[in-house]
């Protein structure tokens, strides 16, 4: 596993990482455990301060000395291209920078001497051998998309998550401080100009060190995007098209092919049978630091990373992960517009979202309005009021409010419950207002560092198979491009990502700049769990049981409904397949070693 940390205190490091390297020569407390390109953990020493960027960054050398000559700005992780943190060590402080989209998480953990941090929650985890934390766990489980309710908080007791945008400093005299130093800025101009320059930045910083470059073709915009942008860049791209066996044409896989037809790209198709099915092979997965996003489909993803590993020789393989967070317009958008008083586009944007998602728009368009007159942590202490109850005390359909209406699932147990409502009710004393004209942004910008974040773990999962996993949709720069757009400007939630299509106007086929949905995936899924309801009835009975949070025979009932094809949202089954396979991985793998630091004196 590769990663990176260090330890600030009033002492010397008393533990320290087994097979570690210094960061920069003669440091004893920042090291890098693994395998890392020269590209992505660059370092200066100038005088009495060291820095050290972590992560694809388009940092030059005389930038980087510059930096360590004059100290790191606040804005340093928009400065460059990429995903990456930066560290300075000085005599007084060790000051840690975490990127916008939660691609380099910054975790720390306190002992009796001083702070360690770290890019691996697990690797601090080893220190202690804590254990997972049941409290996130459970709000996870059962508001999976209410990414506030875990915010500041790892998988893992007693380790903490330093927020993205944030800055990390740990004085030598000991405590800490963590501050907050971006917010999404309205900025005028195009911002579809904007978005191409820098996915094209993002996607040049890693094709420069790259000599085989693959990306995922799936006939979708964001996809589709990164592959044409590679070539327009200068390098030739393998675009790679999962597809069912037997399959090889119609939807995505016709829109796939349109843009494999552009020079540069080479296209080469895998086809999926059943050892690929979702929800197969769920005892096999590398350990993480949480419960990864493609673990329900593992089958599929590890056997495509295998794939590209042996026959294409990948050493840099681009995703579109990312994109629908950041690209589509949150519907608590509508409560904006009431709250800065633009009525009549409201009243259209509402319209227009009711039209898609076949609702009435009158009931959206007062929710937009109470949201619009109800502070955040109001709420959230609904929602701690409907976890614990474990059912929704507002309509399911077409809410728009600050938290997604989620149905508490079946399987939930009343611990799990007073859980989750315990963690909902901490955010709401914690919570600070958000002006009126930016939920939309404020919950983007949160969600996108969810999005990142966890989208680690299928960058350490990839890692483990050998191939080098890029999301540039999760830059900080790009981040910070979109979100960039004022209110007036900013697309409507039923729209499907009008910018990006304006982005890569002149690049994207015809026919897919004119498209507006995007494939369906769950016949797959269903006929996944089908396959494997033994294997699934057996995880019932697993870690999360024991633990309290799932009633088992709850849980068999409802995957057997889903198995059958009876309407049950994957929403209330893929959380708890996920959580378990990992609670199992972890079990089973050997923890991060960490031992005495006299006795590894030197680095290794």
């Amino acid at each position: 596993m590769r990663w990176f940390g260090g330890f600030s205190g009033m002492g010397a490091v008393s533990r320290v990482p087994v097979h570690r390297r210094s960061l920069w020569p003669g440091a004893q407390d920042c090291w890098a455990i693994g395998t890392w390109p020269e590209h992505e953990a660059r370092t200066a020493v100038v005088g009495g301060r060291a820095v050290a960027v972590m992560g694809p960054c388009g940092v030059t050398e005389p930038e980087l000395r510059h930096m360590a000559s004059r100290g790191v700005p606040d804005d340093v992780a928009r400065l460059w291209p990429g995903s990456y943190a930066v560290v300075q060590v000085t005599d007084e402080a060790t000051t840690v920078w975490t990127d916008l989209g939660g691609a380099c998480p910054i975790y720390t953990t306190t002992t009796a001497g001083g702070t360690y941090w770290a890019s691996s929650s697990r690797a601090l985890a080893g220190l202690d051998g804590a254990a997972p934390d049941l409290d996130r766990l459970a709000a996870w489980l059962l508001a999976p998309s209410v990414t506030a309710l875990v915010e500041g908080r790892s998988a893992f007791t007693g380790v903490s998550l330093v927020p993205s945008g944030h800055r990390l400093t740990l004085p030598r005299k000991g405590g800490s401080s963590i501050q907050r130093v971006w917010w999404p800025t309205s900025r005028s101009g195009s911002s579809a100009l904007r978005l191409r320059e820098e996915l094209t930045a993002a996607v040049r910083v890693r094709i420069d060190t790259a000599s085989t470059p693959t990306a995922d073709l799936s006939g979708g915009y964001d996809s589709t995007a990164l592959a044409l942008l590679t070539v327009e860049a200068g390098s030739p791209v393998t675009g790679v098209t999962v597809h069912p066996a037997g399959r090889v044409s119609g939807g995505d896989l016709d829109h796939a092919r349109r843009t494999a037809e552009y020079s540069g790209i080479v296209h080469r198709l895998m086809p999926l049978d059943a050892e690929h099915a979702p929800y197969s092979h769920l005892t096999g997965i590398p350990v993480v630091d949480e419960p990864a996003p493609s673990t329900i489909a593992y089958a599929r993803f590890s056997g495509q990373l295998a794939w590209m590993r042996d026959e294409i020789g990948t050493d840099c393989h681009f995703t579109g992960d990312g994109g629908d967070s950041l690209l589509c317009s949150p519907p608590i958008m509508l409560a904006d517009l009431i709250a800065v008083r633009h009525i009549r586009r409201a009243w259209t944007e509402t319209t227009r979202w009711a039209r898609l998602r076949r609702l009435a728009a009158t009931p959206l368009l007062l929710s937009a309005l109470r949201t619009s007159r109800t502070s955040r942590a109001d709420a959230f202490q609904a929602l701690a009021a409907e976890l614990r109850m474990g059912r929704p005390q507002r309509s399911m359909d077409g809410d728009v409010g600050w938290c997604a209406a989620d149905a508490v699932p079946p399987w939930a147990t009343d611990d799990a419950r007073r859980r989750a409502s315990r963690m909902a009710t901490e955010v709401a004393a914690q919570t600070t207002p958000v002006p009126a004209g930016e939920f939309a942004s404020t919950t983007a910008a949160e969600g996108m560092a969810e999005v990142g974040r966890s989208a680690r773990a299928d960058v350490q999962l990839a890692e483990a198979a050998g191939v080098p996993l890029h999301n540039p949709f999760i830059d900080s720069r790009v981040i910070d491009a979109y979100l960039s757009i004022p209110l007036d400007q900013r697309p409507g939630p039923a729209d499907y990502k009008p910018v990006l299509a304006e982005a890569m106007k002149g690049l994207f086929p015809v026919e897919l700049a004119h498209r507006t949905t995007k494939g369906d995936f769950n016949p797959d899924h269903y006929g996944g769990m089908r396959a494997n309801l033994a294997a699934l009835h057996t995880l019932a009975h697993g870690r999360l049981a024991a633990a309290g949070l799932v009633d088992p025979a709850s849980l068999r009932r409802t995957l057997s409904m889903a198995a059958a094809g009876v309407p049950v949202a994957l929403s209330a089954v893929e959380p708890a397949v996920a959580a378990e396979a990992w609670l199992r991985s972890l079990e089973t793998a050997e923890p991060v070693g960490w031992t005495a630091a006299d006795q590894t004196k030197g680095g290794a």
